[in-house]
C-alpha cells in the first residue's frame, strides 16, 4: 500500500472524527470547506481501504485497568511467530515489529496488577525464543493524540 494515500483533506477528516468519531459529515464538510459528498466518499475510500475506523475507545486507566508496555528481546528469527502468537491474546492491545534494543513492543492491558505481573514474570519469559523483557506500567495519561498537525 503506497504512504501516500491520504492527502491533506483524508487526514483533516481523519483528525474529525479522532476527535469526535460521531461528528457529522455535514458539520466536517463545512469546517473544512468541502462538500459533504466529498467527505461522505473519502471516508468511504479510507474505511475501504483499512486506513480508518471509528470505534469507541474506553480510557482504560479510568475504569482501573493496568496498562504497560513492554519490550521484548528474541532469539534468532522467532519474532515473527511470537508476534503472531502473542497479537491472540485478548490483554495485547498493540503489538509491533521494532528495530533498536527490542524486536517486538507490546502495549498491554490487564484487570489487575496480579494479572500484569502474571504476564510478564511467568507467561511472557514461557513463549520460545524470548530472550529478554523490558517493561513499563504507565500511570497517569497526560497526553493521548495521534491528530496531524495542521
Amino acid at each position: 500500500m503506497s504512504v501516500n494515500v491520504a492527502d491533506s483533506i483524508d487526514r483533516q477528516i481523519i483528525d474529525a472524527l479522532r476527535t469526535n468519531g460521531r461528528r457529522p459529515f455535514r458539520q466536517i464538510a463545512s469546517d473544512l470547506g468541502v462538500s459533504e459528498s466529498t467527505v461522505r466518499s473519502r471516508f468511504a475510500r479510507l474505511s475501504e481501504l483499512g486506513i480508518l475506523q471509528v470505534v469507541g475507545l474506553a480510557d482504560l486507566h479510568g475504569v482501573g485497568a493496568v496498562e504497560g508496555h513492554v519490550s521484548v528481546q528474541v532469539v534468532g528469527g522467532a519474532a515473527r511467530q511470537l508476534a503472531q502468537e502473542l497479537a491472540q491474546r485478548a490483554e495485547v492491545k498493540l503489538v509491533a515489529a521494532a528495530i533498536g534494543a527490542a524486536d517486538l513492543i507490546l502495549d498491554v492491558a490487564f484487570q489487575n496488577l496480579g494479572d500484569f505481573h502474571r504476564f510478564i514474570n511467568i507467561e511472557l519469559p514461557a513463549y520460545e525464543g524470548v530472550r529478554r523483557i523490558e517493561y513499563v506500567r504507565t500511570g497517569e495519561l497526560v497526553k493521548d493524540s495521534y491528530v496531524w498537525a495542521k
